[in-house]
């Protein structure tokens, strides 16, 4: 068996811990943003972000790509945005190969929002069938240091349950979905809405209480909405209150880039000061930040065929003024409350 991993980022490096331990043969692309990591890699030295140095696997650098795309199955490995420019690259080149996304977003495409699983097989109708998402609570260092977890595979077809077996292992365990759309949709809000609920974590460093019923009422309001939002968009309610989820929820807004941001908003910094701080500390891209803007377009779109009302997603219309209208977060979460 033999898999390109296009990304040499923190989760795309770490799922080469279980497809090595599975025997499986592994080609690591990086992008132009890679070159440093790759280098790092090929020293044998820890790998910057997750903090393992990986297994022996063969490293190609960005003008080598073509060279990667022969593999049973192809990994896309980047950031929500890095999904254009380097499928763009591919799109017809993967041959029958499986693709597998972790990128979890939303993307403008054709001047609607969709789905990162939707918009590739958009650009390339015969991936519809052999593209699979992995959506659930996994952080890449606990991945790399073969911590438990559990996550979900999602396609259409049968290609979910062909692609977990280069995957699972006695750490890394693997639930089949054909509810890709759910899948990724509720992928997608969680990084959104984790941003809203660690808004109490740093609020409870100005008042200097801890503020634990506020986190209770936050996480029930988040995976409602979320819910709402799935089963409008077409994916299945239960889909929410799984793996995907409520526990991808629960291991985002604890930590990770986007819980930071909503903790440094929750102590009175304004966007650009937190994003700016997050700069600084070396933190990459805070997806929820610019997911929660296209979730807004994607709620309008619903909205627009009477399938929900805005009036129902108190919380996801208080975070997004937040974001991008200058609202404070004392001010949002007293609306919160009300």
């Amino acid at each position: 068996m033999e898999v390109s991993i296009l990304g040499a980022g923190a989760m795309g490096s770490a799922l080469a811990i279980p497809l090595h331990d599975n025997g499986v043969e592994i080609k690591l692309w990086g992008t132009e943003y890679d070159a440093e990591i790759l280098k790092i890699i090929e020293r044998g030295e820890k790998h910057p972000r997750i903090g393992v140095p990986l297994p022996d696997i063969k490293i190609y650098y960005p003008e080598q790509l073509d060279e990667v795309l022969d593999s049973d199955l192809i990994l896309l490995a980047v950031s929500t945005e890095g999904v254009f420019p380097v499928f763009n690259k591919i799109k017809d080149k993967v041959g029958d190969s499986i693709l597998v996304t972790i990128s979890k977003g939303l993307l403008e495409y054709d001047n609607e929002i969709m789905t990162i699983p939707e918009t590739l097989w958009s650009i390339n109708p015969d991936l519809k069938e052999r593209i699979v998402a992995i959506t659930g609570p996994s952080i890449a260092r606990e991945v790399a240091n073969k911590m438990p977890t559990k996550v979900v595979f999602s396609s259409i077809g049968k290609s979910a349950k062909e692609a977990s077996k280069y995957f699972e292992t006695d750490y890394y365990h693997i639930e089949v979905s054909n509810d890709i759309i759910g899948a990724e949709i509720t992928a997608a809000l969680k990084n959104v809405y984790s941003i809203a609920i660690a808004w109490i974590r740093g609020y409870e460093q100005l008042v200097d209480v801890e503020m634990s019923n506020a986190k209770g009422v936050m996480a029930t309001m988040a995976i409602n909405e979320i819910a709402r939002f799935v089963e409008a968009a077409g994916g299945r309610k239960e889909t929410v209150f799984g793996f995907s989820g409520f526990g991808d929820l629960i291991a985002t807004f604890r930590g990770g880039r986007n819980g930071m941001l909503g903790e440094l908003l929750g102590r009175g910094l304004s966007v650009d000061e937190a994003l700016n701080e997050l700069k600084l500390r070396g933190v990459g891209v805070v997806e929820g930040f610019g997911n929660a803007k296209r979730a807004y377009r994607l709620l309008k779109q619903l909205e627009e065929h009477d399938s929900v009302s805005l009036d129902d997603f108190p919380l996801f219309m208080n975070l997004y003024s937040v974001l991008y209208e200058g609202k404070a977060v004392k001010d949002a979460l007293k609306e919160v409350f009300s």
